[in-house]
């Protein structure tokens, strides 16, 4: 099959999503699609964020985040910490996450994700448009329900959220209206409870803005570098 030439980008799939929460006893949570696993003993992970973002300074400031893993019923929530700002508003106070004490860092987890990875800051790396940041990894929570008969994390029962289009992108081909977003959001809190985590496969999620999970009719962008 003929193939077309394109412009270089970060084509990546899949790409998973993660909600980072990072500034220790000012915590802010942030919605990421570009992480990695890089070693294996010690075991590390990395993180790569513009340096606008509010999270940038956040991480070096503290030198530690927390990875934390969501449900495949928490994409509304990943979309709505993705786009607006911990500058201008308490994410939390807004979106109703529950945070819990960590037991290696001062960073908080996310006690509503099934996994939370606590990372150390060892090492940064300039690239241009992003700071990677690599931490190794300090301490690992689990739910019972994500854990196999060898007691490893094993999220393919539950689902999780993965970044739907090939070309991992920060400014979406569409448009968010980040009030209808937060209008959403509150909705879905009223009517919670916890939805049964009872999907085989991700969630994919469309040309999101910093991994948004999925279109919103008629959005509207706001100014880049939130979170």
């Amino acid at each position: 099959m003929a193939k077309r030439l394109i412009q270089p980008n970060t084509t990546f799939y899949p790409a998973a999503v993660a909600l980072i929460t990072t500034g220790a006893d000012r915590p802010n949570v942030m919605t990421c699609n570009r992480m990695a696993s890089c070693s294996a003993e010690p075991p590390r992970l990395s993180i790569s964020i513009r340096p606008a973002r509010y999270s940038h300074d956040l991480i070096r400031r503290t030198g530690e985040f927390v990875l934390n893993l969501p449900r495949p019923d928490q994409a509304l929530l990943a979309d709505y910490v993705g786009v607006v700002s911990g500058r201008e508003e308490d994410k939390f106070a807004a979106s109703g996450l529950r945070l819990a004490p960590a037991s290696r860092l001062k960073t908080p987890l996310l006690a509503d994700c099934p996994v939370n990875i606590e990372c150390a800051l060892e090492q940064e790396l300039n690239l241009d448009s992003h700071t990677l940041f690599i931490g190794r990894v300090l301490a690992v929570h689990a739910e019972e329900s994500v854990l196999d008969a060898n007691g490893d994390v094993d999220l393919s029962p539950a689902g999780g959220i993965a970044y739907g289009c090939g070309t991992v992108r920060e400014r979406p081909t569409y448009n968010f209206q980040v009030e209808t977003l937060r209008s959403q959001v509150h909705s879905a809190r009223a009517r919670r409870p916890r939805a049964p985590a009872d999907r085989a496969h991700p969630v994919l999620i469309r040309h999101g803005a910093s991994a948004g999970p999925y279109q919103l009719p008629g959005q509207t962008l706001p100014a880049p570098g939130a979170e």
